[in-house]
């Protein structure tokens, strides 16, 4: 039966159980050695698994997001950077418009090339659509997060102007 529990605890794929199962001994054991009791210790072990549990999977959870807005940042800066110089010139035109959707009328108002609208539209971070606003207006809609990634390279780019400005 003991192989069986510590086969199960080492096979365990939850990591907020493992951490919690690890917590739960340590203050079992901690008690253990401080009042010289096992009563006393495997009931505070009981005591402190859920609560041991319930904050490792706050905290695993948050660092699991954290890690995952990491990413896909740094997949869209990845493929905001694959991008050609006329394909950055249409996501910088939709960053600097405000939004990561314009009209067909918008779209052909400014300065952009069509073969640079038609690779985007390829590569698939661009893409046509109906607006919601009034169910009937042409819009071009551009992946969020090679917008994203557009705004962020605008702002740097503000930035760093700013800083040279500032210079002696």
């Amino acid at each position: 039966m003991f192989d069986k529990i510590v086969e199960r605890l080492y096979s365990e794929i939850d990591s907020a159980r493992s951490i919690a199962t690890s917590g739960a001994g340590v203050g079992g054991l901690l008690i253990y050695l401080m009042q010289r009791d096992w009563v006393i210790a495997a009931f505070s072990a009981v005591i402190v698994f859920p609560l041991a549990r319930l904050a490792s999977a706050r905290v695993y959870e948050h660092i699991h997001r954290a890690e995952k807005r990491r990413t896909e940042r740094e997949e869209a800066e990845e493929k905001y950077n694959q991008l050609g110089e006329h394909e950055k010139a249409v996501v910088q035109a939709f960053v600097l418009a405000g939004g990561s959707v314009l009209t067909w009328s918008h779209v052909n108002a400014l300065d952009l090339r069509g073969p640079a609208i038609e690779s985007l539209i390829n590569r698939q971070l661009l893409s046509t659509d109906v607006t919601a606003a009034d169910g009937m207006s042409e819009t071009f809609v551009l992946n969020p997060v090679v917008f994203q990634a557009g705004v962020n390279k605008e702002i740097s780019t503000r930035s760093s102007k700013s800083a040279y400005s500032l210079a002696p």
